[in-house]
């Protein structure tokens, strides 16, 4: 038999009954696993792990976890690189405190499992007659009918169809390539989207630029330089307000001085000039501003001509008017300065938005400014006349002005447009890492939406190959089920083929009345007194594998099957014990002859039990379940005698005894009183050893409690460590070796 081990089991327990933290890692040849329990260490819960996964209706977890703990969880894990079908299966089950447990069987078998309590359910609640109820239904079987010819269309379908995907497949391999060479994650939704089973489905993706154009503009992206600053935002800052300003000089007719005209038209090309004089002169009258020289009566009689002037009605206008043409000049030039700012706004938008080609919005090109310009010179012409004579009214200045108004409005509404489309280039530039991850979700979505084109033959060939594949599928299992065989049937047959295996004819089972007979007599209602203790766990591991038919729907499912069996030989003798286990080891025989392969775990406390199944090979791999602990077992199988002594042993090392101690005890000390002297009783022996005499409990131990009888005075944890200490001391001295190795 080859050594190799391609199955890992795993174990992973905790707070799951006695059991708190427990971990087994193993490999094996086969699921074929026996394990040997010591007393107290959870071997019930374990199987009732298993139980819950065939269960229809759980109470709430309490009653398996821990105490005073609110939380558990039972782990079983089969990894099989070699199986096929399935090569990860697992088992988990959540506890949580006042809830049902949580169970996701990921595993594809079906656990049938005996213990203690589908016995009590099934059989000792109905005093070992069991009831028919709830087996109904049919087994779909398998036809006779030849399908080898449909089986090989079949196959031909599906390798012509697989060789097809598998072209698919290599270009959805080199699309993903293409995308994770330009940065594309592939953790992104979009690109784990680009998949066989999308493509099949015809799943719509919107994106109207082609791929190498988002490519072009990704490329673009990536090229922009660090650090670049936003694009300036223009401000209008153009006061308009002189316009309404040469609307009232204009049509308005101011008087003329009265003071001499031609001594006026002097004055007014030096206005300014004077109007300062007379400033500086007010500070000071008693030289001249300028020259410093003191000032004699025909000038102060010209200074005051010069102060008569300049309060002068007209000297006011004159001075309004050149204020107006100030004004306009630097209208003329708040102008050309916008003009020429967002001229080197525009140059840096440009610049900027050659990144992002794919922003359709630019700023727009301003009209020629030159009409205006000539515009606002007319007005200064019309000043000019009006300052030579401002009596007049005769200027045609408001369509000129409202030109001039209707440009600035415009101008203002274009400057803000222009804002706008900044705002959004600015916003663009400065989120360029979402731009980049939204233009590669964009360049997966493109090239899905390629690869789906490209693909359309194939993925159509496909779907119409599957098509055949599935109505093939439906034709063979049609003819496989044309056989279906009755559950009830099928139970009842290998009920009676088992009682006859252990029992031969003394029992029968009446498959209409669904009953036990004992000599031609029903066991209706009295079936748990005619069975012995023996005989009632031989009935129920019968009535355990026939009923395996109540839970399997088609033929098929036999092969799913994963036995749980704690402890079935209780209160049996060896006859039977060993009975038991060789209908363990034929279960193919009364299931599906053509099964090979069945996987079971059997947990036992018998170590006779443990040793047929290990002799006879029975079990491919085998345990020992300790405190918290699956190990592997020692190859040599151990004798009774040295599993009662290492039971006796670990109490000694005051581990809590348990009702099966005093059992040990007898069991050691009378094995040791035969060997040493076979005509001598176990009393006398123990009278006559002072080492063993010393401890006053041991008579009382073996006599009343290694047979379960009730006693007056109860016997605390402390007596019973304290004899077993007693016999550690006596075995130490007088058989040292029996000790060695055990621990």
């Amino acid at each position: 038999m080859t050594d190799e081990k391609p199955i890992n089991i795993e174990f992973e327990i905790e707070n799951f009954g006695p059991i708190t933290n427990l971990r087994c890692n193993d490999k094996t040849r086969s699921l074929k696993m026996g394990i040997y329990a010591n007393n107290g260490v959870g071997k019930t819960f374990f199987s009732r792990a298993f139980r819950l996964v065939s269960q229809n209706n759980h109470n709430t977890s309490n009653n398996l976890l821990t105490t005073d703990q609110s939380k558990g969880k039972f782990t079983f894990k089969i990894t099989n690189e070699k199986d096929s079908e399935k090569p990860l299966r697992k088992l988990e089950i959540e506890l949580n405190e006042n809830s049902k447990p949580i169970i996701r069987n990921d595993t594809g078998y079906i656990f049938h499992v005996y213990n203690s309590e589908y016995v009590a359910e099934n059989l000792e609640k109905e005093n070992y007659n069991p009831n028919d109820n709830d087996i109904k239904g049919y087994i779909l079987g398998k036809s006779n009918i030849d399908l080898t010819k449909d089986k090989s269309e079949k196959e031909k379908f599906i390798k012509n169809r697989d060789k097809i995907q598998d072209k698919t497949n290599i270009a959805i391999i080199k699309v993903k390539e293409d995308l994770v060479r330009l940065g594309v994650s592939p953790i992104t939704n979009n690109y784990k989207e680009i998949d066989f089973n999308n493509l099949y489905k015809g799943i719509e993706k919107q994106e109207d630029k082609s791929f190498e154009s988002l490519e072009e503009m990704y490329q673009k992206l990536e090229s922009m330089p660090d650090g670049i600053n936003n694009v300036q935002k223009p401000n209008y800052t153009i006061n308009s307000a002189v316009l309404n300003e040469i609307k009232t000089i204009l049509c308005t007719p101011f008087e003329k001085s009265k003071l001499n005209e031609s001594f006026v038209k002097k004055l007014q090309s030096k206005q300014t000039f004077i109007k300062e004089g007379l400033n500086l002169y007010h500070s000071d009258n008693s030289q001249c501003p300028f020259c410093k020289q003191k000032l004699e009566k025909n000038a102060l009689e010209i200074i005051e001509l010069y102060t008569r002037y300049i309060d002068d009605k007209e000297a006011k206008i004159i001075n309004s008017i050149e204020t107006a043409k100030q004004r306009l000049e630097r209208l003329k030039t708040d102008i050309e300065t916008q003009y020429n700012e967002f001229y080197e706004i525009n140059t840096q938008y440009n610049d900027i938005k050659k990144y992002f080609p794919y922003l359709e919005g630019e700023l727009k090109r301003f009209r020629d400014n030159e009409n205006v310009l000539k515009e606002i010179n007319e007005l200064m012409i019309m000043l000019n006349e009006k300052k030579e004579d401002i009596t007049c009214t005769n200027f045609e200045f408001n369509y000129h002005i409202e030109n001039i108004q209707k440009f600035l409005e415009k101008l203002k509404t274009d400057l803000q447009i222009q804002i706008d489309e900044i705002n959004t280039l600015n916003e663009t530039k400065n989120k360029i890492k979402d731009q980049k991850l939204l233009l590669r979700k964009r360049m997966c979505n493109a090239k899905f939406i390629s690869l789906k084109k490209d693909q359309k033959d194939n993925i159509q060939k496909i779907k119409e190959l599957n098509q055949k594949i599935s109505e093939k599928d439906k034709y063979i299992e049609e003819k496989e089920n044309e056989a279906i065989i009755n559950k009830r049937t099928k139970v009842v047959e290998t009920l009676k083929e088992l009682l006859e295996l252990f029992f031969g004819d003394k029992y029968t089972f009446d498959e209409d009345k669904f009953c036990i007979k004992f000599k031609d007599k029903y066991l209706y209602h009295n079936a748990t007194n005619v069975l012995s203790d023996g005989e009632k766990g031989i009935v129920a591991f019968c009535y355990y594998l026939a009923t395996v038919h109540s839970i399997i729907d088609k033929e098929e499912d036999y092969k799913k099957l994963f036995f749980v069996i704690d402890d079935p030989i209780s209160s049996m003798d060896y006859g039977f014990v060993y009975a038991v286990a060789q209908s363990i080891n034929t279960l193919n025989q009364h299931f599906d002859p053509e099964l090979k392969r069945f996987r079971f775990i059997i947990l036992t406390h018998n170590l006779d039990f443990m040793n047929i199944l290990m002799s006879n090979r029975i079990i491919c791999q085998k345990y020992m379940f300790t405190h918290n602990r699956i190990s592997k077992w020692k190859e040599q199988l151990m004798l009774p005698y040295e599993n009662h002594l290492k039971d006796i042993m670990l109490v000694s090392e005051e581990r809590n005894p348990s009702h099966t101690t005093p059992n040990s005890i007898r069991h050691v000390l009378e094995t040791i009183c035969k060997f040493e002297n076979r005509e001598k009783n176990l009393d006398k022996y123990i009278a006559e050893t002072p080492e063993l005499r010393k401890n006053a409990h041991i008579p009382k131990l073996i006599q009343d409690l290694s047979h379960g009888k009730p006693r007056s005075d109860g016997l605390n944890e402390e007596v019973l460590i304290n004899a077993c200490s007693t016999v550690i001391d006596f075995i130490s001295v007088k058989y040292p070796g029996h000790l060695q190795g055990l621990n």
